[in-house]
């Protein structure tokens, strides 16, 4: 077998071949970021009023400033969607964030335009007919499955 051959690591299909994630497998990685961004704020940027109220599994997910939380999640899914194309989340359940054309990684004005309109949210609730966010049309980008 010549180097040709071999298998590429991450590789996805064209972006019309490839299939796309069901809203479950979005959904899930979804949460798996944010439950990461709920932790990570709540252990440096913890409210006082919330502390102090709050049991041991709220002090965990629940203290942070949401904020914080919101900045986190902006900033992870910035950079790591920019220059790997994939999230944490979206790496757990198989998705990858691709360019129109199906290339990886997206780049960083792909990745701030998307970024970006995720934080403002309704973009990612309304779809075209191909099933894509208005979020990923702006950006150029498309999400496919891996797995």
């Amino acid at each position: 077998m010549n180097s040709s051959e071999l298998p590429v690591p991450d590789a996805v299909p064209s972006s019309e071949a490839a299939p796309r994630p069901g809203i479950g497998r979005r959904l899930v990685g979804l949460a798996i970021d944010w439950t990461l961004s709920l932790v990570i704020s709540s252990a440096f940027f913890p409210d006082p009023a919330a502390v102090a109220s709050s049991g041991s599994v709220e002090r965990v997910f629940l203290v942070g400033s949401s904020f914080a939380t919101l900045g986190i999640w902006a900033a992870q899914h910035f950079l790591l969607v920019s220059t790997l194309g994939t999230t944490i989340g979206h790496r757990v359940v198989g998705v990858k964030v691709t360019r129109e054309d199906g290339s990886s990684p997206v780049g960083l004005m792909g990745g701030a335009v998307r970024t970006v309109m995720l934080v403002v949210v309704i973009p990612a609730l309304f779809t075209d007919v191909q099933g894509r966010g208005y979020h990923d049309r702006a950006a150029r980008t498309r999400l496919v499955r891996t797995r």
